[in-house]
């Protein structure tokens, strides 16, 4: 009798194939929840890394915006008005009238004395409204207050995009930064939004939307602030 229970129990443990197929599935099955619950947090990371991107951005220009009006800003191709340029202006020359002009030939009175040097150019400072491409270049510069900010995405420096097209998920974790300017009254929208480019003028007061794409290059409003 204990024989047979023995023997009972011995092919009880014996795994058949199926059993072998299930196990297999269910080892695939939970490494395959693990990756995809390690994809999703990582993936969650960047987004909020890209947040904090737009926020630092944020930031500086929040505080900018408060300081570059003073004459001690310590970033001077930020800072508001214009910057002097020194221009050499050649003078301008006199018309003489050939009719009117007196002969040499004919006025004996006239004495040739010596010949005076020209005039030389004449150095001139013009002011000049500084631009958004030099602020860029020292925001983003070795020891620029930026130039920390990495994409998450790419592992490169975070570049500036034109928008954020969920069509183009190289996109993601770019920023972009918008002008919004005022339209004429009695026009239809209250205002025009444009992105920011290196040649815009910088000198005055201006509002500044700043706009980063998440992972799929959908676009997520940070803040609009004066700068």
């Amino acid at each position: 009798m204990d024989d047979l229970i023995n023997t009972q129990s011995a092919k009880g443990t014996i795994l058949t194939l199926p059993d072998i197929v299930f196990l297999a599935f269910l080892v695939f099955s939970m490494i395959s929840v693990a990756w995809v619950g390690r994809l999703a947090y990582q993936e969650g990371m960047n987004n909020e890394i890209t947040k904090r991107n737009g926020e630092l951005w944020t930031k500086w220009f929040t505080q900018a915006g408060l300081d570059r009006g003073k004459v001690s800003y310590e970033f001077a191709p930020c800072a508001a008005g214009a910057v002097q340029v020194v221009m050499a202006v050649a003078p301008e020359a006199t018309p003489v009238n050939p009719d009117s002009a007196p002969s040499l030939e004919t006025s004996p009175k006239i004495k040739l004395g010596p010949q005076m040097p020209a005039p030389s150019d004449t150095p001139v400072l013009t002011p000049v409204p500084r631009t958004w491409g030099p602020c860029l270049k020292a925001l983003t510069a070795q020891g620029g207050p930026l130039v920390d900010t990495v994409n998450p995405f790419t592992r490169k420096p975070i570049a500036l995009v034109a928008k954020c097209d969920m069509a183009d998920r190289r996109l993601a974790g770019g920023l972009m930064l918008e002008k919004i300017q005022a339209t004429p009254p009695g026009s239809a929208i209250p205002t025009v939004n444009s992105p920011l480019i290196e040649s815009d003028p910088i000198d005055q007061k201006m509002q500044v939307r700043i706009t980063v794409c998440d992972k799929g290059a959908y676009p997520i409003r940070i803040a609009e602030l004066e700068f």
